[in-house]
């Protein structure tokens, strides 16, 4: 690290949860759906080149999203952690990452709405009727039943990933996912105790949290658990920054260990509108719990947003362009600029998963 820039060096700095967990570095590889696993949500051989490549220069790996169960599945190629049968292949995977000196935590995800559009038995459910695109297809309302197995089906998850090796879990409540269905006017027409009042609407939420929490805390052995969320919702009836800022204190109450702020990479119109947000969210937060965000492709990009007060940095497509992007910034040798078509190399995926990896991130769209 003797050639390291000084304006990098606190990126390089470990970092600790709460006496828990403790990381070589403050980045993180953010969670990216490969579309290369197994019919059956196991890793594939693929899946498992991708990580192995880029794993090593950073502190945390953020593997997933994983759906939960059949039925809460965005897309083919998606890791699963649905059933028994995936937690071989994912222990040969975590134990990769931790050859290569990381953490490594599982995002635990269900579509919700998002999964209409997935040909297969399963019925996409969701809060309310409505559908996620105009004109779209109906989710099914769900009922107390389905609630109360989705929360056994999160935490059934967790257990899993502890099985699997996993340091700890990330609970997908961002990505306009399940819970974050829950949380949105947009998305949560319901008129009983999950729904219509900001409070009410987070009560699915905090069910999922706390019984994923129950399943960490029995796990034997050092386990953490962070919540991705939303820091807003654009169009009618979005949660704007107030409501985001009153969510984040619901979440802080829970005593989750980190909070990672997901969907900052918008176009660069938007660019100096999200990093006065993310200022508002970690004044706000005031060191009360860790917070994790996104921070952008170059290194310069990162130590800006790092700078602004977060405890760890995502980084993504950087990662997927350049696999040795960490060890050249550490070397001083990191490229200036990044863009989409620098994917046209090998980024170790398949032509066919290639092109549908540039297609969904080429305007930096949600998974």
């Amino acid at each position: 690290m003797n050639h390291l820039k000084t304006a990098y060096e606190k990126l390089f700095k470990h970092f600790k949860f709460v006496d828990v967990l403790e990381l070589k570095n403050r980045l993180a590889m953010g969670p990216i759906l490969t579309y290369a696993s197994r019919e059956n949500g196991e890793i594939s051989d693929i899946d498992m080149s991708f990580y192995e490549k880029r794993v090593g220069g950073v502190g945390m790996v953020i593997v997933g999203p994983a759906f939960i169960t059949e039925n809460g599945q965005v897309a083919h190629g998606q890791i699963g952690i649905h059933r028994d049968h995936v937690i071989r292949k994912l222990h040969q995977l975590t134990q990769i990452i931790h050859k290569r000196g990381a953490k490594a935590i599982l995002q635990l995800s269900h579509g919700g709405r998002k999964c209409v559009e997935m040909e297969n038995e399963w019925k996409a459910i969701s809060p309310s009727e409505k559908p996620h695109k105009r004109k779209g297809k109906k989710p099914v309302q769900m009922n107390e039943r389905d609630m109360t197995y989705i929360v056994q089906a999160f935490g059934e998850a967790t257990t899993r990933a502890i099985e699997a090796g996993f340091d700890g879990v990330e609970i997908d409540g961002g990505n306009e996912c399940l819970l974050q269905q829950f949380t949105s006017r947009q998305a949560n027409e319901r008129s009983d105790s999950y729904g219509g009042s900001a409070e009410n609407r987070f009560t699915f939420v905090l069910e999922v949290i706390r019984e994923v929490t129950r399943r960490a805390a029995h796990g034997g052995k050092p386990f953490i658990v962070g919540y991705t969320l939303a820091p807003k919702e654009n169009g009618y009836l979005g949660n704007k920054e107030e409501d985001t800022l009153e969510g984040i204190d619901r979440l802080i109450q829970t005593e989750v260990d980190y909070l990672h702020i997901s969907a900052l990479h918008e176009p660069n119109s938007k660019r100096e509108e999200n990093s006065s947000l993310l200022s508002s969210i970690i004044k706000h937060v005031n060191h009360r719990v860790p917070l994790v965000s996104t921070g952008g492709l170059t290194a310069t990009e990162v130590a800006e947003a790092f700078h602004q007060g977060l405890a760890l940095i995502t980084i993504e497509q950087a990662l997927v362009v350049e696999p040795d992007w960490v060890e050249k910034v550490i070397n001083s040798d990191e490229p200036a600029f990044i863009d989409a078509a620098s994917l046209d190399k090998d980024v170790s995926l398949p032509p066919e998963v290639l092109a549908h990896w540039k297609d969904m991130h080429r305007n930096d769209r949600h998974y």
